[in-house]
């Protein structure tokens, strides 16, 4: 499959695009709203709500713009390279998780209760303590790099 022809049937197939998607195909979030999907053999996910897809655009927007000291960027990008986009994605659930419960956690097993308790405890999104936030999104620790043995 050609890569427009995939790009082309992965907007039909996934017509509101999960914002989180990165955290949720390197298994380290879960959300009750993504539809998960195979398309050429690559994974990817859909979600079931449009108001929902808009709040995490708006915290994946945030998360994003508040990451840009910790991860080197002269100015935030609406992509980013795949780690630095794991990293924001899944470091800042973990985050946001933090605020609200002691217990570290390496899966966040609901993104959007998460993101509605985070609306509901500071009002607006954009409230939220993000320079807290962001502490995870440094400290995030991806898949190790695995050494080739000789």
């Amino acid at each position: 499959m050609e890569e427009s022809e995939y790009k082309s049937t992965y907007s039909q197939i996934a017509d509101i695009r999960c914002e989180f998607e990165k955290a949720l195909t390197n298994h380290k979030a879960k959300c009750p709203l993504a539809r998960h999907f195979w398309l050429a053999d690559r994974e990817g996910y859909a979600c079931k709500s449009g108001e929902a897809a808009a709040k995490c655009r708006q915290v994946l927007k945030s998360l994003r713009e508040k990451s840009r000291f910790v991860l080197k960027l002269q100015e935030a990008a609406d992509k980013l390279p795949h780690n630095m986009e794991i990293r924001v994605q899944a470091g800042g659930m973990q985050g946001i998780h933090a605020l609200f419960h002691a217990d570290p956690v390496d899966v966040i097993n609901d993104i959007h209760a998460l993101v509605q308790q985070a609306e509901s405890e500071y009002g607006r999104l954009e409230a939220m303590p993000y320079s807290e936030i962001v502490q995870s999104v440094s400290r995030f620790q991806g898949r190790r790099s695995r050494k080739k043995s000789k």
